[in-house]
């Protein structure tokens, strides 16, 4: 979700490239069907995304790393350690709005696997307003780096 709606956000932007992939992903999986309707309640199309397992290259060639958990971030650091300075729990960024502020899981975004559609729509919502300052966040850092 966090991928297709990154996209979306970003996609007059002709500088911007994304991917997402996974710490223990299968190759080639489709989006969920309750990830697909929550995205297309919201006009974002995810189901031609595929799952990719994360790897050393993709890593080395990223300039943002954002993951869901800290867990994920540790697991992104033992796979390269000097991915640490670019890699960031994708709420980081938004750490200061009341949406995420307020959320009860800390910096974490939920996994809504095996749940119902309702925490679908509201891992969603959480990505969603953490958007804005992620984007915000990256241009600001890509900025820097260029100067």
């Amino acid at each position: 979700m966090a991928e297709g709606l990154y996209r979306a956000l970003t996609e007059e932007d002709p500088e911007v490239e994304i991917g997402s992939a996974g710490i223990s992903a299968a190759e080639g999986l489709a989006p969920s069907d309750a990830s697909v309707r929550v995205m297309g309640k919201a006009g974002i199309d995810i189901s031609r995304q595929r799952s990719r397992q994360l790897t050393p290259k993709m890593i080395a060639e990223a300039t943002h790393i954002f993951v869901m958990t800290s867990g994920h971030k540790m697991a992104v650091e033992n796979m390269s350690p000097a991915a640490a300075e670019k890699t960031f729990l994708l709420l980081e960024p938004a750490a200061g709005d009341d949406a995420v502020r307020e959320a009860p899981w800390s910096l974490n975004v939920p996994d809504p696997i095996g749940h119902g559609i309702d925490v679908y729509e509201s891992t969603f919502q959480l990505i969603r307003a953490a958007m804005p300052s992620l984007i915000e966040f990256v241009r600001q850092t890509d900025a820097k780096t260029e100067h």
